[in-house]
């Protein structure tokens, strides 16, 4: 019987155990899976060889020598087909449900290999086996290709369309392949469908060099997420390094890579380590080792005087604390979250325990203010604002309070600037918009206008003044009624976009405050350029007024200009009668504080507003 594809098989899979052991590896539950494959069918093509062999040399050999090889082919043939839904489940269901499906699967081949040892066959003398056994080494070799699939179509949007055309297109070949050699038996295609389909696999999912980075010769960034990944999933204790190059004007060309190749250097000395690129110029060490991560970044604060001189601006962060993280993009997060809070006084900068708890409370503080835009339970507060001239509440300030389903409300200061990070402060404000001309529409004469801020990200927005008059247009609420209120850093960014949007609201009737004035950047400029008819002393301000007689004299001075320019002024974070009569004396024409109210939902504004301006 040839055997020539039987032996061109068995190079080629030796040839691919050869890249796959010589090359770096992580060695995660899918490549573990691959490797014991690529042995699986080594042994197989043995096998088949000998089958071969026994086979065309059955005079000369015992008879019971023969089947049992032949036998042993078919086992091997029926773990082969099997091996295929081990691979698939390993990278698209947990930990706990693979162990328990691997059991169960592992279960059924012993029970069809055990099966198929129990049947007779017989050996053809055309020079190929034939019987019950082989019959039903083939009937198990399709029944569990089909299993495969049915799995495969029941998980397919778990699959990456890539790994799920490489494993359909190596059910494929084995199955077409399979089914010729049941018709005819006498040619030996099995093996050659299996090499085909390990060698698919193997251009297309499985090369090391797709989890390395070409620059630099250590795992890329891909690779790390499908490394942590199965560290969460496995709950394993792991120590992280991060070394960052700094970029902007520092380095770059062939200094940024010389550099970055000198901290690689650096890393790669240490065993138990293994070693990642991370996005930019970025170096992760990952170890389960706490004492390898140590050892490490010893290493480089030494190697650091070494280093050419710009290539001493890196930055060192080191995390040992990382089994409270629920996913490898939460573990990326944090890393990035712990650059931005990195205060460079020291070369690493380390994560404690209050910086996790920090992130992981910001990261709550994100699904719950998904969850309230979704559920409708952002909900608009009011807080009154005292007209000293008219002796009574005219206005008021809309702001945004989230309301948890506990009952419990989450405050502006908290859920604010992550809403301005991830871009829902768009949506927020315009549902506070919404809500205030809601409220508007129903109490038309209770308060002379509300104010209502405007978010930077707003601000940035082309289409800000047209969403605005269509809401009040759908509310049908007169411009007069309502005052914008702008800060100074958000008409820094994008200012010409900004006095855009202003002059069309203008046109229709809308006003404006500067919010926060004495905070942030170019006050004065705002005040000259800015289309605005109130200004709002910053609560800091206020309160340094009381404490600080250089701040009298600014507020004496803000007092001074704004009224020369036709400005009404409002002091915010009045909390007392002597602050409110200071700010009388001061004239000052709006309070804002405790002292007045603090903010209220929409039905108790209503009731203090009437009872207030009654007494």
């Amino acid at each position: 019987m040839d055997i020539q594809f039987q032996t061109c098989s068995l190079i080629i899979i030796v040839l691919i155990l050869v890249i796959q052991t010589t090359h770096k590896r992580l060695m995660l539950r899918s490549e573990r899976i691959f490797q014991r494959a690529l042995i699986l069918t080594t042994i197989m093509l043995v096998l088949d060889i000998s089958t071969s062999l026994c086979i065309t040399h059955i005079d000369d050999i015992p008879g019971w020598l023969s089947k049992s090889v032949c036998t042993a082919f078919e086992i091997t043939l029926i773990w082969c087909s099997g091996i295929v839904l081990v691979y698939l489940m390993a990278d698209i269901i947990d930990k706990k449900r693979y162990i328990l499906l691997n059991k169960f699967v592992l279960l059924t081949i012993l029970i069809e290999s055990l099966t198929t040892m129990a049947l007779p066959m017989d050996f053809n003398p055309a020079g190929f086996a034939e019987g019950p056994a082989i019959q039903a080494g083939y009937g198990w070799f399709v029944f569990n290709f089909i299993v495969t699939l049915v799995f495969l179509v029941k998980n397919h949007n778990k699959i990456s369309r890539r790994r799920r055309f490489g494993i359909v297109l190596w059910i494929g070949i084995w199955l077409i392949l399979t089914m010729t050699e049941m018709l005819y038996p006498q040619w030996p295609l099995i093996s050659l469908a299996i090499t085909l389909g390990i060698l698919l696999l193997f251009g297309l999912l499985e090369k090391p060099e797709s989890k390395l980075e070409k620059q630099y010769g250590c795992f890329n960034y891909f690779a790390l997420i499908s490394f942590l990944e199965e560290m969460v999933e496995n709950q394993t204790p792991i120590s992280i390094i991060t070394v960052s190059l700094k970029t902007e004007g520092v380095l770059s060309g062939k200094n940024l890579y010389e550099a970055g190749r000198q901290v690689l250097d650096v890393l790669e000395r240490h065993g138990d380590v293994w070693i990642f690129r991370g996005i930019n110029q970025d170096f992760i060490s990952v170890s389960k080792k706490r004492e390898a991560i140590e050892e490490v970044s010893a290493d480089l604060e030494r190697e650091a005087k070494q280093f050419p001189k710009k290539a001493r601006y890196a930055r060192i962060i080191r995390s040992y604390e990382n089994t409270t993280f629920s996913s490898a993009n939460e573990i990326l997060q944090f890393l990035n979250y712990l650059k931005k809070r990195d205060n460079e006084q020291t070369r690493i900068f380390d994560a404690t325990a209050e910086l996790i708890q920090s992130f992981h409370n910001k990261e709550m503080i994100k699904i719950e203010l998904r969850n309230a835009l979704i559920e409708n339970r952002l909900e608009a507060f009011f807080q009154p604002i005292y007209s000293v001239h008219e002796k009574r509440i005219t206005s008021c300030e809309a702001l945004a309070r989230i309301r948890k389903k506990d009952g419990e409300l989450l405050m502006p200061s908290e859920f604010i600037p992550i809403a301005e990070e991830n871009g829902s402060i768009l949506e927020l404000g315009y549902k506070i918009f919404k809500q205030t001309c809601d409220f508007l529409s129903h109490n038309e004469n209770l308060v002379n206008y509300v104010e209502v801020n405007l978010s930077v990200v707003q601000c940035e927005d082309e289409g800000l003044a047209e969403k605005l008059i269509e809401i009040m247009e759908e509310y049908n609420i007169p411009p007069k009624k309502i005052n914008l209120e702008i800060t100074e850093t958000a008409s820094i960014v994008t200012k010409q976009k900004l006095l855009k949007n202003m002059q069309i609201l203008l046109d229709y009737g809308v006003t404006f405050s500067l919010d926060d004035f004495g905070k942030g950047e170019s006050n004065l400029m705002y005040v000259v350029e800015m289309p605005i008819s109130i200004v709002k002393l910053d609560f800091d301000m206020s309160k340094s007024y009381f404490k600080n007689q250089k701040a009298k004299y600014v507020v004496n001075a803000v007092e001074n200009m704004s009224h020369g320019l036709n400005l009404k002024l409002v002091a915010e974070g009045i909390e007392s009668e002597d602050e409110l009569n200071a700010m009388i004396r001061q004239n000052i024409d709006y309070i804002q504080g405790y002292y007045v109210s603090k903010p209220l939902p929409r039905q108790e504004f209503i009731d203090f507003v009437q009872n207030y301006n009654k007494s």
